[in-house]
């Protein structure tokens, strides 16, 4: 352990000191966070003269929810007199300066805080205010805030199909399993138990994936994440378009989780899949964990092995699609629910791979979006029809020879973009993650690019969001085409049917 210790920390430094030794930083990094962790609102009142008002402020969080810092503005009943606010918290401990616009005063504070999900509550005292009382709410997140109307519920499922014997193990019993999530609209405001990130066995899974060890982050991090879904509440009255979700090759859905909710607060039902074997880590319910396949040395063996894979998890999707008809179709909470003449796909990496062929083979996917994806030729020899986005990090355009294939063999309308600054591995939460839980090491020199972790979650699921809205709701084209005036670092293109 004392081994692993000191090669963190070694490695931590260097890369901290490769970080000043770049000649200049990109505009991206330089950029202000795209959203704050979280925010909140309340009444104040002061037990000196008996004044009160109301504040409203921003807070954003440090390597776990309990820490971080906060600004805001105030003003006293009526508004006579307003001024600003900010500080830090730690645990119970606030220290701040409450400020007054006119005259122009400013004054330290200090004191205890109290907080649970939703509430929060402050005795602050100062030499020349005395003793000041807050109170209020609060909503906070490593993940960036809701954009839609809907909350979001989410119900994970263990699903098996019979029909398929299972390719990667040599018992000639088994049979195809794998773990969906469903993601859907619930009423906003709607009660129920938070859900979490991820579970134990998927974070140490995540750990794992580092190119350093992880030793100064707890094992129950992913409490920290704080997610907006809520455990199995009642999905919301109406009918939904349906979106499957594959995550890339040695990956998880719940590392993609800011994108999948907030596209469902724009009322849509996300279906996303971990795949056995293919998936980094697959948990089911009794306890069972299934990681990757091993990947052959030899090379013929190797072009095998992912053909096979593919092949295996786009048979994953369209059951997932077979398993939601009867949902529609017989479930009592869920029957009725989903808009199964709008459906729509998206993944990241093979799963972007995933998507393009369930887009080629099966007329039940109306519209497609890759995450940087990858592509087989040989899957798709002739052309997708349905509207395709084909999303990209920077120089993919120049790097990768299938691009030009797949723009070829499109002909419904196909848009592709890339980002300036991304790389493969920042089309996750990951980036964000890192950003609060690794903050001395610069994400681009843990594979995340040069922009901004939140700028770059925040371009990706608009355009995930907008793209869907556009193709199963029929929102206006525009609406799409216009999105690149919102953001520089995005080059955008476009052949319309």
């Amino acid at each position: 352990m004392k081994k692993h210790v000191i090669i963190s920390i070694v490695v931590c430094c260097l890369l901290i000191l490769g970080a000043f030794s770049f000649a200049g930083a990109s505009t991206a990094l330089q950029s202000p966070p795209d959203w704050p962790d979280g925010t909140f609102e309340g009444v104040w009142s002061k037990q000196k003269d008996a004044t009160s008002g109301s504040l409203v402020g921003v807070l954003n969080q440090g390597r776990r929810a309990t820490r971080g810092t906060f600004s805001g503005n105030w003003n006293t009943s009526g508004e006579s007199t307003t001024g600003t606010f900010r500080g830090v918290f730690y645990g119970m401990l606030v220290v701040g300066r409450w400020d007054v616009t006119e005259p122009a005063t400013s004054t330290r504070v200090i004191g205890i805080l109290r907080v649970n999900e939703t509430q929060f509550s402050a005795r602050l005292i100062s030499l020349g205010a005395g003793v000041i009382d807050i109170s209020g709410v609060h909503e906070a997140s490593f993940l960036p805030k809701l954009t839609g109307t809907y909350g979001v519920g989410v119900k994970s499922m263990h699903v098996v199909d019979t029909s398929r014997l299972e390719d990667f193990t040599a018992d000639p019993t088994d049979v195809r399993e794998m773990m969906l999530q469903l993601w859907y609209p619930t009423e906003a405001g709607i009660g129920g138990k938070r859900t979490e990130y991820m579970d134990y066995p998927t974070f140490q899974w995540l750990k794992g994936r580092s190119p350093i060890p992880l030793i100064t982050i707890p094992n129950n991090a992913y409490f920290f994440v704080r997610p907006h879904g809520r455990n199995e509440t009642t999905i919301a009255t109406g009918m939904f378009p349906v979106v499957v979700f594959s995550p890339g090759y040695d990956g998880v859905y719940q590392i993609y989780t800011s994108f999948i909710e907030d596209l469902v607060s724009h009322g849509f039902i996300v279906a996303s899949i971990n795949h056995p074997y293919v998936s980094g880590i697959t948990v089911f319910p009794d306890g069972r964990t299934v990681g990757l396949a091993e990947v052959p040395i030899d090379p013929v063996e190797r072009s095998e092995f992912f053909n096979r894979s593919l092949r295996t998890i786009v048979e994953d999707a369209k059951y997932v699609l077979d398993t939601i008809a009867e949902l529609n179709a017989t479930d009592p909470e869920f029957s009725g629910h989903f808009d199964l003449s709008t459906v729509g796909m998206y993944g990241h990496s093979f799963g972007g791979a995933n998507t393009a062929v369930c887009c080629y083979e099966d007329d039940r996917f109306d519209a497609g979006l890759t995450l940087d994806g990858v592509f087989y030729r040989q899957f798709i020899p002739g052309n997708i029809t349905v509207p395709f986005l084909f999303m990209f990090a920077e120089n993919r355009l120049i790097d990768d020879a299938t691009i030009g294939y797949m723009w070829n063999h499109t002909t419904g309308d196909t848009f592709l973009m890339s980002i300036a600054g991304s790389t493969h591995y920042a089309f996750t939460d990951v980036g964000v993650l890192l950003s609060h839980l690794l903050p001395v090491v610069p994400p681009r020199l843990l594979s995340f690019g040069s922009i901004a972790p939140k700028r770059m979650v925040n371009i990706t699921r608009t355009y995930v969001t907008v793209f869907f809205e556009v193709t199963l709701k029929g929102e206006t084209l525009e609406t799409l085409l216009n999105l690149s005036s919102q953001f520089d670092e995005v080059q955008f293109d476009y052949k319309l049917e």
